[in-house]
């Protein structure tokens, strides 16, 4: 890859997504690294989402399907294999990309064997104004996320509006998203862990946005599909020894991590 352009597969679920949609839309049209594509797959919408769809198609590297699916998952895995890309992520319709975000995971991907990386999290609030960014840049050690603590509970979660991969992962792990309704990023990380590290970049490339009626908001739905705590996990999770051990790793170890401003001209 180290020879050629990095091409990007973003691929946006949507259903009845009106709210925030445009949001979405704009920030991977205004991308500043255009080596890219957005495949939006829509579950056949009846509010205003595909007269938003629409409206930018034929503006930028977009295209889109509309019919019922089984699912946010089962949305994503289509749209992934309509994909033409190197790199995949997905941005879920109320998630916005800062305009750096492909330049930056590009030039870092370009340079290095990096097979997964993620920013700096954050959160939006319903403007979309971020808040919440740590003051620290976190790491997510491989061991952890293989082992599943990285679950919101043992330990924090790790976000997926800002991950990126190699197709090749997508290829060998993608098949396990759309066995779940809730948690699919959750067991797809795991699976990625089984083989490779995630690497943290020094900036904030995406957000989470936090609003009311969204899907994510159901946890007990969401803890359904990854399994009741077991009594070591409960030691785990009320003394935080994972959360301190992520938070010693984000201090020292710098293996995890990348200095983005050694890849910018």
């Amino acid at each position: 890859m180290s020879n050629t352009k990095i091409m990007f597969s973003i691929v946006t679920p949507t259903f009845n997504s009106e709210e925030y949609l445009e949001e979405c839309i704009l920030s991977i049209k205004s991308q500043s690294y255009k080596n890219l594509e957005h495949i939006i797959v829509d579950g056949g919408s009846t509010d205003g989402t595909l007269n938003i769809i629409k409206r930018y198609e034929g503006t930028y590297n977009m295209r889109w399907i509309s019919e019922k699916d089984d699912g946010m998952y089962d949305a994503i895995s289509k749209g992934f294999s309509m994909a033409k890309g190197d790199v995949f992520s997905w941005l879920n319709s109320d998630d916005m990309y800062m305009p750096w975000t492909c330049a930056i995971v590009a030039a870092v991907m370009k340079a290095t064997d990096i097979q997964w990386c993620t920013g700096i999290p954050c959160h939006y609030n319903p403007e979309g104004i971020s808040h919440n960014v740590p003051r620290i840049t976190p790491v997510y050690p491989q061991s952890y996320i293989r082992k599943g603590y990285m679950d919101g509970r043992v330990a924090t979660f790790v976000q997926q509006e800002s991950m990126f991969w190699k197709k090749e992962l997508w290829i060998k792990s993608g098949y396990v998203l759309s066995e779940y309704k809730m948690a699919g990023d959750y067991h797809l990380w795991r699976e990625f862990a089984k083989d490779n590290r995630l690497v943290v970049l020094d900036s904030i490339i995406s957000g989470f946005r936090i609003h009311e009626g969204q899907k994510s908001s159901d946890r007990d739905k969401y803890y359904s599909e990854i399994g009741e705590l077991t009594l070591i996990r409960k030691i785990l999770a009320k003394t935080k020894i994972v959360s301190v051990a992520c938070l010693i790793e984000s201090i020292f170890t710098h293996s995890l991590r990348i200095r983005t401003k050694k890849f910018l001209k």
